[in-house]
């Protein structure tokens, strides 16, 4: 038992020194100069059944006080009202235009294929990738244009703030920032291509650098299109960056996005990412499940079994400690830190689901199901 809790005191040991050291390189920089003039800018929404989401996401992109840009928005086979939404939005303003998506091509997964078909149609020097169910402030768009063009990046994604109002969101989306602040050693992602990362629901890239690395096509038949991407530019000694979008301190977000709405989203979500996220790596995925037993979850297994011992109970205030500070800084719910262990053996049973439906090759997704390439 001593073995046991000398292994999960290092591994909270180096996932605060791995935590600490990633919120240094995720703080969103103070843009010290405005770039002039504006680029143009085209920001590409694949959108699938997106009615009931996508009409903040187009109100926040036209209430935007960048000066120059145009929204594509691409129907991709809609089955509801989405089509029209966006024809009205379009009347209303010059800049939004929809596209219709053509039919989805064997070997490719329908967002690859979505956000292909929006870049052939984009003029602008930089693209912007945003999911439909993304809402930007008012200062986002220049905000990420200068820090872009003043870094230099190739890349620049901004993690939004993630809304949660039900159980299973409140139980399950936290751990979005938690697998990437706790685990992956972000700080030295410029130095190993393997580490790259990115969140799709707000993507920024250099035209040229996009075109460099074949853009979607290039992952056309990956589930996690978004962290392929990064992995991709950054093979290509490229510059990826990853920022906060959540904007603490500051009266609102500069990125919000509430990515599902209840328990069968969530669900479905999470199965379609979580094993395709290592890229068919059957070891690393399995190891990577130990250790969140392991660190995360043994402490509370020992307290519930009546073994509450002082080690236990400081473990397990060792991991209450990182959660609140967590969700402090990116503005989640408290609850969610403290209901922590149901959380964790949640996220336990949608990565065994997300195994199990990538070896049936029945990933779902949207109606679809992929195989996993």
């Amino acid at each position: 038992m001593t073995l046991i809790h000398f292994f999960i005191f290092l591994g909270l040991f180096l996932v605060a020194i791995n935590y600490l050291l990633n919120l240094k390189s995720f703080r969103f920089p103070q843009v010290s100069r405005v770039i002039t003039p504006p680029p143009l800018v085209s920001i590409l929404i694949p959108a699938r059944n997106e009615e009931l989401r996508l009409t903040p996401c187009l109100d926040s992109l036209t209430e935007n006080d960048y000066p120059n840009f145009e929204v594509l928005v691409l129907d991709d086979h809609s089955h509801d009202g989405t089509a029209g939404l966006i024809d009205r939005h379009a009347h209303g303003d010059s800049r939004i235009r929809r596209l219709t998506s053509q039919d989805l091509p064997q070997g490719w997964t329908g967002k690859a294929w979505a956000c292909h078909q929006l870049s052939r149609s984009a003029k602008g020097d930089l693209f912007l990738f945003l999911d439909a169910d993304t809402r930007l402030s008012a200062t986002a768009l220049s905000a990420a244009v200068n820090v872009a063009l003043e870094r230099r990046s190739d890349l620049l994604s901004l993690w939004p703030q993630q809304e949660t109002k039900s159980w299973s969101e409140i139980l399950v989306i936290p751990f979005v920032h938690l697998f990437i602040l706790f685990y992956l050693p972000h700080w030295m992602q410029g130095r190993q291509s393997q580490l790259g990362a990115a969140n799709g629901q707000f993507m920024l890239f250099r035209k040229d650098a996009y075109r460099k690395i074949g853009g979607h096509e290039s992952v056309r038949g990956h589930m996690v299109e978004d962290i392929a991407l990064a992995r991709r530019l950054r093979r290509e000694g490229l510059k990826v960056l990853n920022l906060d979008g959540s904007n603490p301190g500051a009266p609102e977000a500069l990125v919000r996005c509430r990515m599902y709405t209840h328990f069968a989203e969530v669900w479905e979500g999470f199965t379609k990412n979580l094993y395709p996220s290592f890229d068919g790596n059957l070891p690393a995925f399995c190891l990577f499940q130990f250790l969140q037993i392991l660190i995360f979850l043994t402490p509370f297994l020992l307290l519930f079994t009546g073994q509450a011992e002082p080690l236990v109970w400081s473990e397990v205030a060792i991991i209450l400690f990182l959660r609140i500070s967590l969700a402090n800084r990116f503005r989640q719910s408290l609850l969610g830190a403290f209901l922590h262990p149901l959380g964790q053996m949640l996220v336990l049973a949608i990565s065994g689901n997300s195994l199990l439906q990538t070896i049936r090759r029945r990933l779902p997704w949207r109606g679809r199901h992929y195989a996993h390439t």
